[in-house]
């Protein structure tokens, strides 16, 4: 019985439930029954358990036909024509790519996916169907897809990373479908990634120790830029540049994340990109500029030390850039941008002389092929000084001269 139920004279039960009223019938066990919008069907299954389903229907004898459709489907599987897994998927198979879509994102919340992944993943599936004209399971197939992006490579509408995006997210979905059992199997299994580097559309590059030294001392000369203080933008500068964290990783750093007395920073694993948690250290200069900064703050354990989003920061950054004079597009196409410190954080590190091995472990990278080839800056001015480190060695003859024998 609902709290706060009235009964009336008819035996009918009245209550209020989140602002809106219910009526129900009294039971004799003392519960209350409510008719539902739609028919409900009973039925016993090949084994003999009884089974209750909704038709959602509100149509009386379209609810029947749903009944006598699933009694027809028992005494199939009794006959040995069917088994109910396959009858299982034959109805998912039926099911609606929007239903299915919205299953597949409950699926990776459950699994602790980040929101924006999740929202993007989704929403790259949608497009990629919509455009191919997929409505449904049966149009699943790997030569609409490779239809797909032979178009867009023709196009050079979207770049060959976006394209690998795309192709990442449908593949996922299409995983999940086949383990579900709304395909056999994968069609997408044996689609390849592209090769980005043809079609490389933004190549950033790292800023110079000179450039570093410039940019901060602009911003710390500067004004307020998009509700960022020059203060509070220095710190998450020199912040970006001294651990190589990602701006939206350092964005969602609390207090509790830092270790002072041991100089060591705690990366959530739902706060990283790859989903992995990690423990770094942090150099002291920068850990007591954060235990000062949170102190004058007066921040929580658990509250976040910074609260800009990237949007906002990129912009503070360009004109904290422009303010240095330094070039955000060089010559030969090369950019900068927020994310260039985390490559400046590596560079620094490759040049410094620190092994490829512990710059790929500090900026936490899948392998070292990563780390080399997309966040260290190998001038031919570095290439220079290396070959300086090679011995001089002696000529072979004392004169310096051939045998023409």
């Amino acid at each position: 019985m609902p709290a706060g139920a009235i009964t009336e004279q008819d035996g009918t039960i009245t209550w209020t439930a989140r602002g809106k009223r219910k009526t129900g019938k009294l039971s004799g066990t003392n519960r209350v029954s409510i008719q539902s919008d739609t028919w409900t069907a009973q039925f016993s299954d090949e084994t003999g358990k009884v089974r209750r389903i909704s038709t959602k229907t509100t149509n009386r004898s379209v609810a029947e036909k749903v009944l006598a459709q699933h009694e027809k489907n028992v005494d199939r599987i009794k006959s040995g024509i069917v088994t109910r897994e396959e009858l299982d998927r034959i109805q998912i198979q039926q099911t609606s790519l929007k239903v299915l879509l919205e299953q597949f994102r409950i699926k990776l919340t459950a699994t602790g996916d980040s929101p924006t992944y999740i929202k993007l993943t989704v929403q790259q599936v949608t497009s990629l169907f919509d455009e191919c004209k997929i409505d449904a399971i049966a149009k699943i197939r790997k030569e609409t897809i490779e239809r797909w992006i032979a178009d867009e490579i023709q196009q050079k509408v979207r770049s060959i990373n976006t394209i690998n995006c795309y192709l990442t997210a449908v593949k996922i979905f299409t995983q999940y479908l086949t383990e579900i059992g709304a395909l056999a199997n994968n069609p997408f299994r044996l689609l390849h990634k592209l090769n980005a580097d043809l079609d490389r559309r933004k190549i950033r590059r790292a800023m110079k120790p000179d450039e570093v030294a410039c940019f901060l001392q602009a911003t710390a000369s500067g004004k307020n830029r998009n509700r960022l203080g020059n203060r509070e933008r220095v710190l998450i500068y020199r912040l970006l540049l001294g651990t190589g964290l990602r701006s939206t990783e350092l964005s969602l750093l609390t207090p509790s994340q830092i270790d002072i007395e041991n100089c060591r920073l705690t990366i959530d694993a739902v706060k990283t990109k790859n989903k992995t948690a990690d423990v770094l250290p942090i150099r002291t200069d920068l850990v007591q500029s954060l235990k000062e900064w949170i102190a004058v703050l007066g921040i929580k354990p658990h509250e976040r030390i910074f609260r800009y989003n990237n949007q906002q920061l990129l912009r503070a950054f360009y004109k904290d850039l422009k303010a240095a004079g330094i070039k955000r597009i060089e010559t030969d196409g090369r950019s900068i941008d927020i994310h260039s410190l985390r490559k400046t954080f590596g560079t620094m590190l490759a040049t410094a002389g620190v092994p490829l091995t512990t710059v790929q472990r500090l900026m936490r990278h899948s392998t070292p092929t990563l780390t080399a080839k997309l966040y260290i800056d190998v001038e031919s001015i570095n290439l220079m000084q290396a070959l300086e480190q090679l011995p001089e060695y002696c000529p072979i003859f004392p004169d310096d001269t051939l045998d023409e024998n």
